[in-house]
């Protein structure tokens, strides 16, 4: 083949394009390009502005020599003269401010805990800041007093993933003014308060926190609104489900957020909903509408900084979203009636992020199977339509092999229609058999779909056909398909998958039938370790970032104490202790035959630690062929933006295990 196979150390090469942010004026776009750095272990990323035929430039280069920059989410001052940004070029993350016509970048804020968020007042004479932690500014020197290093813990919710033990710090909203430098406080207490939005007039600011005395056990946020002037604080709604993404229509009468109203615990569709500023009146505008906003689509492949966005039109009269449809998330748009549109871009692909130009014009940072996603302008009249801006992967793309899924829909035991891919090994040739191996997706509530995923890229290159389904629990396929998994993990999810794996071996001829694997991280790692306590079909296993017993699971995650509930039914720690163990790998471990390598990250606090070693010493017990994989300093997200030695490392013990296994 002219092309050669893509490598692990690819995985270093890639770029990543996001968060595509317009102008006031609509003639100039900007945007991060991460890139990875091998050498120093870590990621790095610069803003680039463009005009909207793709004629850009470099607009950030900061450099330091001991550490990784991080220059994110540009936006643009009200004249649009200006563009700030979040910096850790000095540490902490900062917000900085480049004059569009260039020059020296200039520090605005100089918070010792660095800056979490921040928005622009329509005058473009203040940000709103959110500042975790009590306020100091860097030059600020600290009382010398010897500290404990001792943890005392009297929340619930006392850690999370990625972020450790919680201290007892909360965040604040703060309004700063760009000329003085002064901050100026705007929430207080015991609670945590975020995403602040100035409305179009400037006279208030809303934000999404919760003052509620029981937050531990059931977290329901609320929108709160700050007048500037009387310094008044109001409680504009309390939700009964999850918000976020606040947006004020440009005529100051509607507030849109993207949430629900089911409580904390639900998996079901997120939707667009409308309050009206004058009488708080919510609307459910998705309401009819069965799939959920956002993306959903999970990859290996992505670095998109940016964040969930709702963006009205010009009029107020409609918002622009991006929703998982199947394997795709696409865009669309909503009226003030409820009426979505039909998909505003392509099929077979992903919209990682997204700006509206106008009514007929989009700026899409559009990911598909062979790309991690560049931006296009995106005609709305025509999903069909669009145009690249950028090809930041061109050369690394021009040289390798990227084997194209092939989609299939299959029956399940019950007849239910799922949908799956396929992809061929690299130099595939009619009339020879392959290794195949089966990946099954974490959440469940996420989905596989039309996204670059270099680990099945390699898998491919290293000559296994690679196939991957969306069973029930899955995004993408209506509310009550990805809540059919609750109350039956093990259940109808797994005849979904398997019934998925014996449909490729029926229709695909070109499947060593005795050569099969299987694998899968998260849910995925649960599933893998629920199939080989059921079937010997599989010559081997690897099983990531795993759940083996729900009982412990239940107060060692972060999430434990109410996941293991609300997933399997309202299943108690007590009352229903044995229906937990039955649903535990753990518990049918003497079942296992298949060699299983388990590999885990010693900092994963959503799937501890302690799953995986609990897996590990009962198969080694029990005399099954068995290796355990430990990451030390990754959490539970290393194969997505873990340390790319480690997530090289995570590569050659996955495919190598399978290598000295097949035929």
């Amino acid at each position: 083949m002219s092309k050669r196979p893509i490598t692990a150390e690819d995985l270093c090469k890639f770029k990543f394009v996001g968060d595509p942010q317009l102008s006031p004026k609509k003639d100039k776009l900007a945007y991060v390009l991460t890139h990875v750095d091998q050498e120093k272990d870590g990621y790095y990323s610069f803003i680039y502005i463009t005009d909207l035929k793709g004629e850009g430039r470099k607009f950030t280069s900061h450099y330091v020599i001991e550490s990784l920059v991080k220059d994110t989410s540009p936006k643009w001052s009200p004249d649009g003269s200006k563009l700030a940004f979040r910096s850790n070029r000095t540490g902490k993350n900062q917000v900085w401010l480049l004059h569009i016509d260039g020059g020296e970048a200039i520090q605005l804020t100089d918070v010792k805990q660095g800056i979490s968020d921040f928005t622009w007042s329509p005058d473009g004479n203040q940000l709103a800041l959110t500042i975790n932690g009590v306020f100091k500014l860097s030059n600020e020197e600290e009382k010398k007093e010897e500290k404990s290093d001792v943890k005392v813990i009297t929340r619930l919710r006392y850690k999370g993933d990625g972020a450790g033990i919680y201290s007892d710090e909360h965040k604040h909203v703060y309004l700063f003014d760009i000329e003085s430098k002064a901050y100026r406080k705007i929430t207080d207490g015991e609670h945590d308060f975020s995403q602040p939005r100035f409305t179009p007039d400037g006279k208030s600011v809303f934000y999404i926190g919760t003052k509620a005395e029981d937050k531990e056990w059931g977290y329901l946020p609320a929108i709160w609104k700050f007048d500037i002037d009387s310094k008044e604080e109001t409680l504009f709604y309390q939700a009964n489900g999850f918000i976020m993404a606040p947006s004020l229509s440009p005529d100051g009468k509607w507030l849109a957020v993207v949430g629900h109203a089911r409580g904390e615990r639900s998996q079901g569709n997120a939707n667009v909903l409308l309050f009206s500023i004058e009488t708080g009146e919510l609307t459910n505008l998705t309401e009819t509408f069965d799939y959920t906003v956002g993306n959903l689509v999970g990859v290996d492949a992505k670095y998109d900084t940016a964040e969930q966005r709702l963006i009205w039109d010009q009029a107020s009269c409609a918002i622009y979203f991006n929703a998982t449809v199947g394997g795709d998330c696409q865009l669309f748009s909503v009226n003030l009636d409820g009426e979505v549109s039909s998909p505003l871009s392509p099929n077979d692909s992903v919209v990682t992020s997204y700006d509206i130009v106008n009514d007929d014009k989009a700026l899409l940072v559009l990911a598909t199977p062979h790309s991690p996603g560049d931006l296009v302008t995106q005609d709305l009249h025509n999903m069909n339509k669009f145009s690249k801006l950028t090809d930041w992967n061109q050369e690394l793309f021009a040289e390798v092999f990227l084997s194209s899924p092939e989609n299939f829909q299959y029956k399940s035991t019950d007849n239910k229609e799922i949908e799956g891919w396929i992809l061929k090994p690299y130099g595939f040739e009619e009339g020879k058999k392959y290794p195949l191996i089966l990946q099954i997706h974490g959440g469940p509530a996420t989905a596989y779909g039309n996204g670059l995923h270099h680990e099945m890229q390699l898998m491919a290159s290293k000559g296994y056909v690679v196939l991957y389904t969306n069973p029930r629990g899955s995004q993408g396929y209506g509310h009550e398909f990805v809540n059919a998994v609750i109350g039956d993990y093990g259940g109808m999810d797994y005849e979904d998958i398997m019934a998925g794996l014996d449909y490729g071996l029926e229709n695909y001829d070109y499947i060593d039938h005795d050569n099969l694997f299987v694998t899968g991280g998260s849910y995925g790692g649960y599933m893998t370790n629920v199939i080989v306590t059921r079937t010997n079909r599989f010559k081997a296993a690897v099983t990531q970032r795993s759940i083996c017993n729900w009982h412990s699971f239940y107060g060692t995650s972060d999430i434990g104490f109410f996941f293991t509930e609300w997933q399997h039914g309202h299943a108690d720690l007590w009352d229903n202790a044995n229906k937990l163990l039955e649903i535990s790998p753990l518990h049918h471990a003497r079942n296992v035959k298949t060699p299983i390598l388990i590999m885990h990250s010693e900092q994963d606090l959503r799937c501890p630690m302690e799953q995986a070693e609990q897996w590990y010493v009962a198969l080694k017990r029990l005399g099954v062929e068995t290796k355990l994989i430990r990451f030390p300093d990754e959490n539970h997200d290393l194969s997505r933006s873990g340390k790319p030695k480690h997530r090289l490392e995570r590569l050659q013990h996955l495919i190598g295990w399978f290598d000295e296994r097949r035929n």
